[in-house]
C-alpha cells in the first residue's frame, strides 16, 4: 500500500488507485479491516492524510442487505464561518470527492 495517500486534484488518478487499494485490502485482509475499522482517523494519519480536524468521518461497508449511498453535502445549504472559510480554502470539493470515493470504493467490499 502507498504510505501516502495524495488528496490533490492534480493527482487524482493516484488518490483513486490508492482508495481502491485501500477497498481491496480491507476486503481481503482482516488486520487493514480491523485497523481501518477502529480508528479510521489513525488509519489515514499512518498514511500520510490528515483528516479535517473536528470533522466526524466514519467508514462504513454494504452489507448483502445494507447498502450506503454517500451523497455530497447539499449545496443550498447556508454555510457557517468555518465551513465557508474551508470552501473558499479549496478543501471542500476534496472532503466531498473523498466522501463520495470512499462510499463508491466502499460498494466493492462485503461487510
Amino acid at each position: 500500500m502507498a504510505s501516502n495517500i495524495n488528496l490533490a486534484a492534480e493527482n487524482s488518478e493516484q488518490f483513486f488507485a490508492d482508495l481502491t487499494r485501500i477497498s481491496e485490502d480491507y476486503r481481503d485482509k482482516p488486520e487493514v479491516r480491523a485497523e481501518l475499522d477502529a480508528d479510521p482517523r489513525a488509519f489515514f494519519a499512518s498514511r500520510g492524510v490528515d483528516l479535517q480536524a473536528g470533522a466526524d468521518f466514519r467508514v462504513v461497508a454494504n452489507t448483502a442487505d445494507v447498502v450506503h449511498m454517500v451523497l455530497p453535502p447539499n449545496p443550498n445549504a447556508s454555510l457557517d464561518d468555518r465551513s465557508l472559510e474551508s470552501v473558499a480554502g479549496g478543501t471542500g470539493a476534496q472532503a466531498s470527492t473523498f466522501s463520495t470515493v470512499i462510499g463508491t470504493v466502499s460498494s466493492a467490499a462485503p461487510g
